[in-house]
């Protein structure tokens, strides 16, 4: 058996720390990159454990480009994962929404922890549900990651052309805009007064803060109760807010987070934790509520502030 000297097991572990280091500061990156293709916390943090086993075990010294290297590996490792869970999601009871990055007020969201801006709103993700996996991937590499064609075909083991073409695709089916984000005071303000007129139960203020058009999208998985197709409307949502009050006999609560990136909150209905809401805000309004209540997409989040959490 060949033993190392001590010069070369400290290399070896220096080469090591290195790598791990390396890892470190790829990982908001990365996070980010698993978050777009998956639209699950969970499902990102498990890619990226499995990339970190896959990389440690990567001879130190031995890739042209880590960066590239870990890109190509945690692309492949969560369209893996998209293709076993699109079933899932076509066969899930009502409507499906992303799980939601949730942070502080304050705070920068998880994904935005090294200051990248990483961040993704509940609308592009929603918007991205749309493609298959490999436009997917072709269109998050392209427009988040900023890589070149090139780049991305090098990452899926395509040709270039392949890759302009999904691409084209890709775009051709994203045919509703993401709506702009407000600014962080403004679309504040906003979610606040939108809290306080539900806890009020004060119809007429709840409705002159929505958008006429505006929609109301729940998901809690057939697990818990919630509004299993969209409700549509200002007026329908303010009536919406207001019975699930009065048949309950008790008051929603609302703790101010910041959900992928934007104003939210954790509700609490009769001080039980009960969901997440993000909203999309444009022109002074809300355009959308998102209501994100089934429990297996909210294990991450009741730690954040210590809520309790409830049915």
């Amino acid at each position: 058996m060949t033993m190392l000297t001590d010069s070369a097991a400290d290399s070896l572990a220096n080469a090591r720390t290195d790598s791990l280091d390396l890892f470190a500061g790829e990982r908001p990156r990365l996070r980010a990159l698993a978050y777009r293709l998956l639209g699950s916390v969970a499902e990102a943090e498990d890619t990226l454990q499995d990339a970190w086993l896959r990389w440690s075990a990567v001879v130190p010294g031995s890739v042209d480009s880590a960066a590239a290297f870990l890109t190509t590996l945690v692309t492949r490792l969560a369209l893996d994962r998209l293709r076993s869970a699109r079933l899932t999601r076509e066969r899930y009871y009502g409507l499906w929404l992303p799980e939601p990055e949730v942070a502080g007020w304050t705070e920068a969201a998880d994904g935005d922890a090294a200051g990248e801006g990483w961040s993704v709103p509940m609308a592009m993700l929603l918007l991205l549900e749309r493609l298959a996996p490999d436009q997917r991937a072709v269109f998050v590499l392209r427009e988040a990651m900023d890589l070149d064609y090139a780049e991305i075909a090098a990452t899926l083991g395509k040709s270039v052309e392949a890759c302009r073409q999904i691409m084209r695709r890709a775009r051709a089916r994203l045919d509703d805009p993401a709506p702009s984000r407000a600014d962080d005071a403004a679309g504040r303000r906003l979610a606040d007064a939108f809290a306080e007129a539900s806890v009020r139960r004060d119809y007429a203020a709840i409705v002159a803060l929505l958008a006429d058009d505006a929609q109301w999208l729940s998901d809690g998985g057939g697990m818990v109760r919630t509004a299993v197709n969209p409700l549509h409307g200002a007026d329908r949502i303010a009536r919406f807010l207001l019975g699930v009050q009065r048949k309950r006999g008790v008051s929603f609560g609302f703790v101010p987070v910041r959900v992928n990136g934007g104003p939210g909150f954790l509700t609490q209905l009769g001080g039980s934790f009960r969901s997440v809401l993000a909203f999309d805000i444009a022109d002074g309004r809300i355009r959308r509520v998102y209501q994100i209540a089934n429990p297996d997409k909210l294990g991450h989040v009741a730690t954040i502030t210590g809520v309790a959490s409830g049915g």
